[in-house]
């Protein structure tokens, strides 16, 4: 083995990258007797690579990933990544990377392999340099061909020079690129991490602010990028199916009504609304205390509503247009992907209408303006809701053209603070609150029945009282 650069950073990280913490001590023996200064260079790249991840400095980890030096090693870039990933707050442990170097007759390939977020990145010295970028993607595919079979749901790939950070999805048997970033030093670091959170969606317990759910899931994030591109390709497969074109007409039919050749008959326009109809309804399971990532609810139970009908709550959750994905091979996983990334969020703790800042975030404004589509702003709603419902523990609210359901939204909000203040027995315990329909299980059915509703809680005959309405014409939200 030479050693004549091994008081170089970069050689001491790749002599660092395939070798364990005994050996690395050995190594480190080793060398003492061979010089001290050799021997404390390396010794002082083994104290960095087992620091406790909190004292790592970040800003240096992407000063290092930034700089595409001449001499740069390729494990250099493998072992700052491992740190970035691990040091910042991406809710990864050691155990959940694995590193995988396979021999190659250019030298060695290296990738970092997180199964938890069903991500492997491919790490390159510099992706700039002749076919280093097509020949990876080559490489890049076939790993991840190889872990969709093995896993059997989805898995994406990365390619990185530390610089250049590109997202791939595989489309039949081929590797699509969905997003990149490019890192250009310690300034574009948040940027970074929230793209990599994006892709992995290991973060978990985020408060749905505004902000957050369209940093994390709007249209600027790789996470919307890539459920779009897989959303796509299941939409190209299966589009000539009965029931895709079936579902597919129906819903052009009504904006094709209402606005006539003002409404724009696109694809993409629905296969956006397939998406956020689909994480809507996620969203709804996880407000009112169901795990949307528990195996046992299931794709088709989360996209066709079966819990809230089995506890007749109408309206929230139902079979439409956009169940087709449940007909699509893969579509169920796609389901239950999504689901996976939207349970790391606190929905129990949400405070704002969040399906339209997404809508806002996802479809375009002239679009929605071509659709008639206008949101209410939540302080506004909010006056409304207290000027028009006086007495909310006595009135019902009916919005009949709710949309995103903004108005609804605080008008619930207003009930519930309202029932708090005058010690409401359903405020005690929030598994007791008529919208989270009691986790009970039916016998036989395993959905939670009306029966085991609470008596005020079950539905009676309409009309005993007479609702208070919003009256906007031409508000959806």
């Amino acid at each position: 083995m030479s050693v004549t650069r091994l008081d170089d950073e970069a050689y001491a990280g790749s002599a660092l990258s395939s070798v364990s913490s005994q050996q690395e001590a050995e190594l480190a023996g080793f060398l003492v007797r061979l010089g001290r200064t050799v021997a404390a260079e390396l010794i002082d790249r083994i104290s960095v690579r087992v620091m406790p991840t909190g004292t790592v400095d970040l800003t240096e980890v992407a000063a290092r990933l930034a700089n595409r030096a001449p001499n740069r090693a390729e494990a250099t870039v493998q072992s700052d990544l491992r740190l970035l990933l691990l040091a910042a707050g991406l809710n990864l442990r050691e155990d959940h990377l694995e590193e995988v170097v396979l021999e190659a007759p250019v030298g060695k390939r290296r990738r970092i392999d997180v199964e938890v977020g069903a991500t492997v990145f491919e790490v390159k010295r510099d992706l700039r340099v002749g076919n280093v970028r097509a020949e990876a993607v080559g490489q890049l595919a076939g790993y991840v061909r190889d872990r969709v079979a093995q896993v059997g749901a989805r898995y994406v790939g990365v390619l990185t020079d530390g610089v250049e950070w590109h997202l791939y999805h595989l489309d039949g048997d081929e590797l699509t690129p969905v997003s990149s970033y490019t890192l250009s030093g310690p300034a574009g670091l948040d940027g970074l991490v929230l793209w990599l959170d994006g892709v992995l969606a290991t973060a978990t317990a985020i408060t749905p602010t505004p902000t957050e759910v369209t940093r994390r899931l709007g249209a600027g994030s790789p996470a919307f990028a890539l459920d779009v591109a897989d959303l796509t390709a299941l939409y190209q497969r299966y589009r000539g199916s009965p029931g895709v074109v079936m579902r597919r007409t129906l819903w052009s039919k009504l904006p094709s009504t209402a606005l006539g050749t003002a409404f724009l008959d696109q694809d993409s326009l629905f296969i956006e609304h397939t998406l956020l109809v689909l994480t809507a309804e996620i969203i709804g399971h996880a407000v009112v205390g169901f795990d949307p990532a528990d195996p046992q609810l299931g794709p088709a139970t989360l996209v066709r509503g079966q819990l809230f009908a089995a506890a007749q709550i109408r309206g929230v959750v139902e079979e439409d247009f956009f169940d087709w994905v449940l007909e699509a091979t893969g579509g169920p996983a796609f389901v239950s992907t999504l689901a996976r990334r939207l349970a790391r969020f606190a929905w129990g703790a949400v405070e704002h209408d969040v399906m339209k800042v997404l809508y806002e975030s996802v479809i375009a404004a002239d679009t929605r303006k071509s659709l008639g589509e206008y949101y209410t702003p939540d302080w506004l709603a909010e006056a409304i809701v207290n000027d028009a419902v006086p007495d909310p523990l006595t009135q019902r609210v009916l919005d009949p053209s709710c949309g995103s359901g903004t108005f609804v939204f605080h008008a619930v909000r207003r009930y519930l603070t309202t029932a708090a203040a005058a010690g409401h027995p359903c405020t005690g315990d929030r598994r007791r609150h008529p919208a989270r329909a009691r986790r009970r299980r039916a016998p036989g059915r395993g959905y939670p029945g009306p029966g085991h509703l609470p008596a005020g809680d079950r539905p009676g005959p309409a009309g005993r009282r007479r609702p208070a309405s919003f009256h906007r014409a031409g508000v959806p939200g």
